[in-house]
């Protein structure tokens, strides 16, 4: 396998050709051309690479599909594997904001300076970290796909720190404020939910789509097994992912809470018979249907201002409930797996607020013991 270099007349730039052999099948040489190079040494140094790669076997053809094709493909294969609320977000994330920057180059020309420039264009928008860093993941995601495929050599986004979260936007209560909302929210129909939320860290759709069956009142604990969709359009078996499909320890006092709730369902079930349907959720309107999302959060916030509470978003709470936890010097794999994350890192990444205080503590204790004071 050799190859040569020469200097095109016409545009005075250096192309080079590689003869890579015959065709089994057809007899036809086999060859591969790369064009455009400004010096000889530039032609020179890319002719080196590419026969070092054919002669290791690590030479992988550039894709002439572009990414927003790609994007379709991938998206396609992804559609059982994701709940249909991040199928729905991944596809508004890549029709709004990927593919009118990304979509109509190459897959094979994507560089690390692409995904910088699409990453500050995703800031310039506006954006919230949080959204970047999630927009971010599914160009990062499906580019590692991509290199499985072995549809390119290397993932360009790996070169790049990935965005990050000011842990300073992320809002909780302390104890006190806990309190104060649990009692102001007594009575509402969605006392449960918010209960629930505060102590066990659950999501919002594993809580509307928890099922009496699902409470294991004698071991104390919840199982994750069907959550509601995010707009309230259905259910889904299983969690959000793998990890997600979990049990849940539960206190004493949410479990009695949750003997309440089955009272006043099955009471409900009596007083609206001919219109029941029972579908065995936890929470859910007086006629035993599904709890729509919109109300839930647009109680929360009327609560949250009669109690004259810092505002705070209703997923805040599932922060509040993990922020507490670590504060309390609670085992963080314990915590992490409440939770339904994929690995400790995750927690440890967004909690990472915590932790400087949590560190200080226990510094304390730790010389308390060690100086009896």
């Amino acid at each position: 396998m050799k190859g040569s270099i020469k200097k095109n007349k016409k545009t005075g730039k250096w192309d080079f050709v590689i003869d890579i052999g015959k065709d089994s099948l057809t007899g036809n040489r086999k060859q591969k051309k790369r064009r455009g190079f400004k010096t000889r040494k530039e032609a020179e140094r890319a002719l080196n690479t590419l026969l070092h790669e054919l002669n290791e076997g690590t030479f992988i053809e550039p894709s002439k599909q572009t990414y927003g094709k790609y994007l379709d493909t991938w998206m396609s294969s992804k559609r059982h594997d994701l709940s249909l609320q991040t199928y729905k977000l991944y596809t508004s994330y890549i029709s709004s904001h990927i593919n009118p920057i990304l979509g109509k180059l190459k897959l094979s020309d994507l560089n690390t300076y692409h995904i910088q420039h699409f990453v500050n264009e995703l800031r310039g928008k506006g954006l919230s970290d949080s959204t970047v860093k999630r927009i971010f993941n599914v160009v990062n995601t499906s580019l590692n796909n991509a290199k499985k495929l072995e549809m390119i050599k290397k993932n360009p986004a790996n070169n790049l720190e990935k965005p990050k979260v000011n842990t300073k936007d992320i809002a909780i209560w302390d104890h006190d404020e806990i309190s104060l909302f649990l009692k102001t929210a007594k009575k509402s129909p969605y006392y449960i939910v918010f209960l629930l939320s505060i102590t066990t860290g659950m999501r919002q759709g594993e809580l509307l789509g928890l099922r009496f069956k699902d409470v294991d009142f004698e071991n104390k604990c919840l199982y994750i097994r069907q959550t509601l969709n995010h707009d309230g359009s259905g259910f889904k078996e299983g969690a959000k992912s793998k990890a997600g499909y979990r049990s849940v320890g539960v206190d004493s006092t949410t479990l009695s809470a949750l003997e309440i709730q089955r009272v006043n369902n099955n009471t409900n079930k009596l007083k609206h018979a001919g219109e029941y349907e029972d579908y065995d959720l936890v929470a859910c309107t007086k006629k035993g249907r599904s709890i729509n999302p919109r109300n839930l959060i647009r109680t929360f916030y009327n609560l949250t201002s009669k109690a004259n509470l810092p505002k705070i978003r209703f997923h805040d709470l599932r922060h509040t409930h993990a922020s507490l936890m670590l504060q309390q010097g609670e085992n963080v794999k314990i915590i992490s797996e409440r939770l339904g994350h994929s690995s400790v890192k995750v927690t440890l990444d967004i909690y990472s607020h915590v932790l400087p205080n949590m560190q200080n503590e226990a510094s304390d204790r730790f010389a308390q013991k060690l100086f009896n004071t």
